[in-house]
């Protein structure tokens, strides 16, 4: 029943998107994939950097529009970086909590497949 619900979300999302109704559509496509996740805790601090990327990914498409394929595909992706930021964030000799975890989470940066760095995108030391 969980697949069948997420892919008539996603269904909504293609068809908003369609209508270029664009923040419909990309509600529709956090509940369609979220749904999908498995192996992660849905917390407040993961759908928010969730929704950040995946907001982000789709700004940065030509269209707005999303293939069930590419949206878990991408879904994947978020959920693997978030884990491995936690995972680096326990590795860390510091001690990052609250406040300094959130901001820190807000400056990861997922180079999607499809999309290419410029030299202007480069962190400067």
């Amino acid at each position: 029943m969980k697949n069948a619900l997420s892919v008539i979300r996603y269904k909504e999302g293609s068809a908003e998107a369609r209508r270029n109704e664009l923040a419909a559509a990309f509600e529709s496509y956090v509940n369609a994939f979220l749904s999908r996740l498995d192996g992660i805790d849905l917390t407040l601090e993961f759908v928010s950097f969730y929704r950040y990327q995946l907001l982000s990914y789709l700004k940065a498409k030509p269209v707005f529009i999303l293939s069930l394929p590419e949206g878990d595909m991408i879904s994947d992706l978020i959920k693997d970086s978030y884990e491995s930021f936690l995972s680096a964030l326990e590795a860390s000799p510091f001690n990052v909590t609250g406040e300094g975890k959130k901001n820190l989470l807000e400056s990861v940066r997922i180079s999607f497949p499809w999309q290419n760095d410029t030299e202007d995108d480069e962190d400067i030391l």
